[in-house]
């Protein structure tokens, strides 16, 4: 990649990251403290369809994952949709920040690909 593109692709992850930033730090949003796990399980029944091959199981059922005393716990929801959405809304904060990190690493290799390939041509 030659410094140009480099430099452009710059531009375009710190457009993304002023995005994410915007979103992250807008209007709050009510949202369970925890991320949402889906599960699949199977019963005891010999001849139940979850027994088949290929199925995935009984379900969905939703979890919130918590930290309560310093120990991860899952907590059932039920069927309430909105509590559902709640630790959705979660989840996705989470892949926000985990995707904001991401373009921070790679603005900063960028940056010191560029210094490196400026100290080897002798610029200053």
């Amino acid at each position: 990649m030659d410094l140009t593109a480099k430099r452009v692709r710059i531009v375009a992850l710190r457009k993304e990251r002023w995005r994410l930033e915007s979103k992250l730090m807008g209007k709050p949003r009510e949202m369970l403290a925890g991320p949402l796990t889906v599960r699949y399980a199977r019963c005891g029944k010999p001849y139940c369809h979850c027994k088949k091959k290929g199925a995935k199981g009984h379900g969905p059922y939703h979890y919130v994952q918590l930290k309560i005393k310093g120990k991860y716990t899952n907590i059932y929801l039920g069927k309430n949709e909105e509590r559902i959405e709640l630790a959705r809304r979660y989840s996705k904060h989470l892949a926000d920040i985990i995707q904001l990190r991401r373009i921070g690493r790679e603005i900063d290799g960028l940056l010191v690909k560029i210094n490196q390939s400026k100290m080897k041509k002798g610029v200053k």
